[in-house]
């Protein structure tokens, strides 16, 4: 604790100067506090040691996965209205143009490689297109695997993943955080369109049913891992660069802010609680596997997916077949689907499902393929790409018309993560009129604030939290005000502001979600600890405490604070300002979310919010079927203020519309100079 004197500077300019530590230092602990609890959970999981112990496990591995994905969710069985729209003849194969419907107005382009002169049904592969933006499907590497495929006498079905190819491009689509709201993951959705494809494929008459294979390179790789974990139907597997041990990925990923967050397939809800990659392996065992992998893949070390294999011969030795999991390492390429990689699922799929060969890798011949972007390998007509954004957020808001009204709060714990227990430091004050504070909040992390005193007779403490930072509000006409009339004020910065920001919000955002929490709950959880610090504090006995909260992120770490402290006085009062008021507001974006449909041309410059989204760390997995904002407020009782509350378009809601959202009791305001009125509330 440290106290300053410099009357010759502004109080912005002595608050800003009160930084002890340095700042890089302080994102480090938030990022260390977060990566060391993932690696505690994950370290707690107990893989399948056995073959007998995996099949005892698998129900409720699946259970799990399924409730993490919120796979059962969306309708099923689908209505597909498949309908072949051409046919491109080719020596030895020809290729069925596609299309088929997930979900109303989702619209999938699919190619279907389809032997010549078949006598029976015949293998099938489902192939799965990773993150390859405007060629997707078609891609030449791609392409090249599936006519090969074709040419052995295999069935191949591929299709262009949401937000690519000619439904694309947009990333946008593959970070559809809406439907977190509802309790479906990202990758939730792209498993609904691979049952949805595998669906597709039974219905075939050229397919044996019990002969269905899967392969992808990259999200097409995890996904094969997901699919083949849940669907006993996928009888040979091969995930190519798909994923690696978790831990290493969530660290690999940090400095580069997991790719800004950009895409969410791998952020699936509490997946790393029970499960790493390990545990997919144990699903899928013992039907034969190949993992196949790059020695240089940044978002997959090698290392990690060497132990995942080490892990996987073990299981299979205990079921008594080893010869069913291989491991191919390309040293000639890196992530991609490149031809070593193809050889290599080649061998593997026609020793597993045609009963040819070793297992060995089956040499590619001399191989022609069409360009990405030829006329003739479209399914829809010539620049008409079909976003699947709007089918996407019109299944989800269609879930929430059908959610119940909530009659009572559920435990927060339970819906935003489990916290530890709070820290219980002795306050001291050193009496100087400014003097920093570090309230410790857990043993790694502390919340860096200021306290400012009047001269004398403190009428009581209004804690302020701004997402500027707390130097911003030494400008704040509400704090001068406040202090003005007598009050000391207390500016903290909590967890991802000012002092304790981070650059790698996507990172944060992405491994809190994986580890089942919300970081927006943390931030609470800092700020609830400030509250007790100060109340614990003989100079406040009996005086009241507020909370002030300016901001969209502000607001909504008070709204959990109030909500955690539903039966207690403190604090006495609240003050929630430019803040949003209902999580339904982040699905109700008349304007911004038609902006996120757009599709661009090419993938350059989509990691940009270019419809200005709601931050992802809001976004709370399945709330909205236990509570809404406005009632975190109806449980307080605290008096409370919401001061020009801001609407899924980010504008200054109207007074009508926004008291229809709040609970009676709270005071509103929609003015464009409110200053005065909140002093006097909370000088009341």
């Amino acid at each position: 604790m440290a106290a300053l004197q410099s009357p010759g500077q502004t109080l912005e300019q002595q608050i800003r100067s009160l930084r002890a530590v340095d700042v890089t230092q302080r994102e480090n602990a938030v990022l260390n506090e977060l990566e060391w609890r993932a690696a505690q959970v994950l370290a707690a999981i107990h893989h399948p040691a056995s073959g007998t112990e995996a099949d005892k496990m698998r129900l409720s591995l699946r259970s799990e996965l399924e409730k993490s994905l919120g796979l059962r969710k969306l309708p099923w069985p689908p209505d597909l209205r498949a309908r072949t729209v051409g046919v491109i003849e080719r020596p030895g194969y020809r290729i069925e143009k596609i299309v088929y419907q997930t979900l109303p107005g989702v619209q999938v382009p699919a190619h279907l490689y389809i032997p010549a002169g078949l006598k029976g049904p015949a293998p099938a592969v489902l192939f799965y297109v990773g993150h390859w933006w405007p060629d997707a499907k078609t891609k030449p590497d791609f392409q090249a695997f599936n006519i090969n495929m074709a040419r052995l006498d295999f069935v191949v079905l591929t299709f262009d993943p949401f937000g690519q190819g000619e439904r694309g491009v947009s990333r946008r689509d593959h970070r559809r955080v809406e439907s977190l709201l509802v309790g479906i993951s990202q990758q939730g959705l792209a498993e609904y369109e691979t049952q949805c494809a595998l669906q597709y494929l039974l219905t075939r008459k050229e397919v044996d049913p019990k002969r269905i294979g899967m392969t992808g390179a990259s999200g097409g790789g995890y996904n094969t891992w997901v699919t083949s974990a849940l669907d006993d139907r996928i009888a040979v597997v091969v995930p190519v660069v798909g994923t690696s041990e978790f831990l290493e990925q969530i660290s690999v990923t940090r400095p580069l802010d997991w790719y800004h967050a950009s895409e969410h397939c791998h952020f699936v809800a509490n997946l790393i609680r029970f499960a790493n990659n390990h545990e997919l392996l144990a699903m899928t065992a013992p039907r034969p596997l190949m993992i196949i992998a790059a020695s240089q893949d940044q978002s997959f070390p090698i290392k990690g997916v060497r132990e995942v294999f080490a892990y996987g011969q073990q299981l299979y030795k205990s079921y008594g077949v080893p010869e069913k999991t291989a491991f191919f390492e390309d040293t000639s390429a890196g992530h991609g689907y490149q031809q070593k990689k193809r050889e290599a699922a080649y061998g593997w799929f026609l020793k597993w499902l045609m009963n040819r060969g070793d297992g060995n890798p089956f040499p590619e011949p001399p191989t022609e393929t069409e360009a990405w972007d030829s006329p003739e390998l479209r399914c829809f007509p010539i620049g008409e790409n079909q976003a699947a954004g709007p089918g996407f957020i019109a299944a989800v808001t269609k879930l929430t018309r059908g959610l119940p009204p909530h009659k009572r709060l559920a435990p927060l714990e339970q819906v935003l993560g489990s916290l530890p227990a709070p820290a219980q430091p002795q306050p001291h004050f050193t009496k100087t009129r400014l003097e920093r504070l570090e309230i410790p909040s857990t043993s790694e992390i502390s919340v860096p604030a200021f306290l400012l005193r009047p001269k004398s007779g403190e009428r009581g403490v209004l804690v302020a939290v701004d997402d500027r930072g707390k130097e911003a509000l030494a400008a704040d006409p509400v704090v001068q005000n406040a202090f003005r009339k007598g009050w000391a004020v207390c500016g903290a910065d909590p967890r991802g502001i000012g002092e304790n920001a981070t650059s790698k919000g996507g990172w944060v955002a992405a491994v809190s979600l994986l580890l089942g929490e919300n970081f927006v709950w943390k931030q609470a959880f800092d700020l609830d600890n400030v509250l007790s610090y100060l109340a614990a504090a003989p100079d406040y006995a009996g005086k009241p405490i507020v909370l002030y909260a300016k901001g969209h992120n502000a607001a909504l770490a008070a709204m959990y604070v109030l909500a955690r402290r539903k039966d207690s006085s403190l604090p006495s009062r609240y003050v929630l300002c430019d803040g949003f008021i209902s999580y339904k507001q982040f699905l109700d974006r008349p304007a911004s979310m038609p902006a996120s449909f757009k599709l661009l041309k090419d993938d350059k410059g989509q990691l940009g919010a270019y419809d200005r989204e709601i931050p992802f760390q809001y976004f709370v997995f399945d709330v909205l079927h236990h509570f809404d904002l406005s009632q975190l407020l109806a449980e307080s009782k605290a008096t409370g203020m919401v001061v020009n509350p801001i609407d899924g378009d980010w504008n200054q809601m109207g007074h009508s519309s926004a008291r229809k959202l709040l609970p009676a009791k709270i005071h509103l305001i929609c003015s464009q100079a409110p200053e005065q009125a909140i002093t006097a509330f909370i000088d009341r």
